[in-house]
């Protein structure tokens, strides 16, 4: 499994993308995305995003399967889906991904 966060926005405007691949994670830690991802919801309609709003970020977020099925979820900040922001703060704060930063 895969997933990929994008948080773009914020005072400077940066683009931040994390990538994290259960395959280059130990058990624990593969254990504990796999929870993070089951708890989270991936509404059919998605949240308003805060694109336009100053100072504020817009997430994106793409879980892959192992079979190739892909959840998408945006969401402004504030805006969430239930078990979004644990996933995502998991991802974006953790020791695990792949980081590129961006404008």
């Amino acid at each position: 499994m895969k997933v990929t966060v994008v948080r773009a926005g914020g005072v400077a405007g940066m683009v931040l993308t994390v990538e994290v691949d259960t395959g280059e994670l130990d058990a624990d830690a593969t254990a504990q995305l796999t929870g993070l991802v089951d708890a989270c919801e991936f509404p059919d309609v998605p949240p308003a995003a805060t694109k336009g709003r100053a100072d504020t970020f817009d997430y994106e977020l793409a879980v892959e399967r192992e079979d190739g099925a892909v959840r998408r979820a945006r969401f402004g900040q504030g805006a969430a889906p239930p078990g979004a922001d644990a996933l995502v703060t998991w991802v974006l704060d953790g020791p695990h991904g792949h980081r590129r930063i961006g404008r």
